[in-house]
């Protein structure tokens, strides 16, 4: 248990200077869309997303197989989703894989009220 301990404490420290050198891409939740859109990141680089809401209503940003593609380092991403209650923030910092990656607001007809964009990864 104690190597497993010194393995994992020597990778995170092998991370940190990436990660704190991570580039910021802001993402603003509106009702009903996203800004950026589309979202450039590139592949292979560690980048914070962080995340705000901007409206005075719940809002996520489903992006299932951009997550599972991607190495998060930091931030809470559950089932594929990041899920934002009116006006709240949230960071997830990870390493992006390329491809193109669709994203929506899975919250009742918010995706068919236009509130979907891309995210591509060069």
């Amino acid at each position: 248990m104690i190597a497993y301990r010194l393995i994992t404490a020597a990778s995170l420290l092998a991370i940190s200077p990436a990660v704190a050198a991570a580039p910021v891409q802001h993402i603003e939740l509106k009702s009903y869309s996203y800004n950026p859109a589309p979202i450039h990141l590139k592949a292979g680089q560690a980048v914070t997303l962080h995340f705000m809401n901007q409206a005075g209503k719940a809002h996520d940003f489903t992006a299932k197989r951009f997550f599972a593609a991607s190495r998060i380092i930091s931030g809470k991403v559950d089932g594929g989703e990041v899920e934002l209650a009116a006006h709240q923030t949230a960071a997830v910092t990870l390493i992006p894989v390329t491809g193109r990656y669709k994203v929506h607001c899975s919250h009742l007809m918010h995706k068919q009220l236009g509130m979907r964009a891309e995210i591509i990864v060069d």
